[in-house]
Parts: C-alpha cells; structure tokens; sequence
C-alpha cells in the first residue's frame, strides 16, 4: 500500500465525545448542514450539559457524529444530529454510529427511539430502514425552508 493510503478495511474508532471534540464536532455540523444545524451555543449545550449521549467516528480526526437526547422519565430518545463528512460517505460510518448508539441506548434501558429526516433525503432514509426505523407521520413544512420530513421511530 502506498504510503498515507487508508487501507479501507479499517473503520474508524467509534467512542464518546469528550469536551476537547468540541471544535471538531462544531466544524463538521456546518460542513454537513446548510440549513438546519446548530448554532455553537445548542451544540456545546448538548454535548456538556444536556441528558445527551454524543458519539463521535474517528479516524484520524472526527469524521462522523451522532447527538441523541434522552428524555427525562421516560424511556424515549431522540436522535438530533447523524453527520458523517462529505468525504467519508458511502463507507458504513454513518451505520457504524448508528450500531454503536443502538447498544448504548438499550443498555442504558431505552425503550423507543424517534428521529425526523427529509423526505428527500433517500440515503438516510435507506440507512434508518435498514436498522429497523418506521414511518410514524409525515411531517408538513418542518425544515425552515418549507421541505417536509418523516417522522421515524424503532422500539428497542
């Protein structure tokens, strides 16, 4: 193999976010999102202090991201954010992720988990379908610039 090829059977290191990711993290959601993402005060809110669990994709640096909230007494979560950069799509990360979280969340005594995803965006929707994701509802004129989402949930 050449030298600084990635070989491309390795996957990246999936591990919680600590406080130092923060300016990965923020950098990568304004490289995912146009128009729907954080602002840098919601996201270190939900990565310090919320009932979140964050996780990030690393390889070499944080190439992928997945934000869920916890509800308070109840065992429900949300996933708020998944976000795999531009270059690293199309790899499995995103399904890595999603796997990990799965399993966290179920250890952690989660019941049901909900999410919202554009009724354009064929590729996640594919990926949620393929962990076990439902269509709940379709969700009118959700996104600020008027597109519709899905609403989606998996009981765990």
């Amino acid at each position: 193999m050449r030298k600084g090829a990635r070989d491309s059977s390795l996957k990246p290191v999936i591990r919680t976010a600590k406080k130092e990711d923060f300016d990965s993290l923020f950098e990568l959601e304004e490289i995912c999102f146009k128009e729907e993402k954080f602002h840098w005060k919601q996201l270190k809110y939900l990565l310090l202090k919320a009932r979140s669990v964050v996780l990030v994709a690393e390889d070499g640096g944080i190439i992928g991201s997945i934000l869920v909230l916890l509800r308070e007494n109840i065992h429900n979560a949300r996933i708020y954010s998944l976000n795999v950069h531009p270059a690293h799509r199309r790899q499995g990360i995103a399904s890595l992720l999603m796997d990990k979280t799965i399993g966290l969340l179920k250890e952690k005594g989660i019941k049901k988990v909900t999410l919202e995803v554009g009724v354009n965006n064929k590729p996640a929707q594919n990926l949620y379908d393929s962990k076990g994701f439902v269509v709940d509802k379709k969700l009118y004129n959700y996104y600020k610039n008027g597109d519709d989402a899905l609403h989606l949930s998996r009981k765990l």
